[in-house]
């Protein structure tokens, strides 16, 4: 059996497919990858808080099924070669190893496919699973409620904790240089207009522009490089170049260890004159 992946290195962007659930059950999806994305062909944003069963279909049975369940009940590691669906309807072999997070905060999967090229599984025709639709977050008239929960925030935040906001617009980035993005939360991506697949890996300079203030920015940066807290009011852009103020306040979490796992940016979108 492989030594398990801390909460941080499932999280890291890689060229399998990924994906992160709750430890307890229904065990639903807190984190997809790019990779999962492309494997799949469903999204991040449409598969959140969702379980895995609308990758099953007809042929999703047999004992192969009855031993992930059986491992995933009692919280092991397991590996599995199942008949799952993409988005398309076209089945594949999903050939996955699961099992939980070192600390047992979540259970992580790195998912392979196998093309079923014999014909011996038909595709299907399935609707999406039904979601909630969200209407739109006015984060200027969040920014109050938002302030409140960053002042709440101590000085060691768990990056299993990090996880489960789904207040406020967070992005979670790598320990190293030059900190990588790797993973946004629902709220982020939909206050930055982008999709978990086209920040992975990239950085938070994805986020700047001509009105970006620099210093501003190393500042922030050196608090990083130190492990410190910083709150920073920059100008930051959308996908589509939509300027909006930023007050982002920035913070190390940590692992169950106490160790450094990450850096966490909150963001709150506030209005122009308070910056005058």
């Amino acid at each position: 059996m492989k030594e398990p992946l801390s909460l941080a290195e499932a999280l890291h962007p890689t060229m399998d497919g990924r994906l992160v659930t709750s430890i307890e059950h229904p065990h639903t999806i807190i984190h997809t990858n790019a990779a999962w994305a492309a494997m799949t062909g469903w999204k991040f944003t449409e598969v959140v808080g969702k379980t895995l069963a609308f990758l099953q279909g007809p042929a999703t049975a047999g004992t192969a099924l009855d031993a992930l369940h059986a491992a995933i009940g009692e919280r092991r590691y397991s590996q599995a070669r199942i008949v799952n669906y993409r988005k398309d309807g076209t089945p594949f072999y999903c050939l996955l190893e699961c099992s939980p997070v070192a600390g047992g905060t979540h259970f992580y999967a790195t998912v392979r496919d196998e093309p079923i090229v014999d014909g011996s599984v038909a595709p299907i025709s399935r609707p999406a699973p039904a979601y909630e639709q969200k209407p739109p977050v006015n984060y200027c008239a969040h920014a109050r409620e938002s302030s409140h929960h960053a002042r709440r925030t101590t000085t060691k935040v768990r990056l299993a904790d990090a996880l489960k906001n789904e207040l406020d617009p967070i992005i979670l980035c790598s320990k190293e240089p030059p900190h990588v993005i790797i993973h946004p939360n629902q709220p982020w991506l939909e206050m930055c207009g982008y999709g978990l697949e086209e920040v992975e890996g990239l950085t938070n300079a994805i986020l700047q522009g001509p009105e970006t203030d620099r210093e501003a920015v190393n500042e922030m940066m050196t608090c990083v490089r130190r492990g410190e807290s910083s709150v920073q009011t920059l100008v930051n852009y959308k996908k589509g170049g939509v300027r909006f103020v930023n007050q982002v306040k920035t913070l190390p979490v940590y692992d169950e260890n106490d160790d450094l796992a990450a850096f966490m940016a909150m963001l709150r979108e506030i209005d122009e004159p308070v910056l005058q």
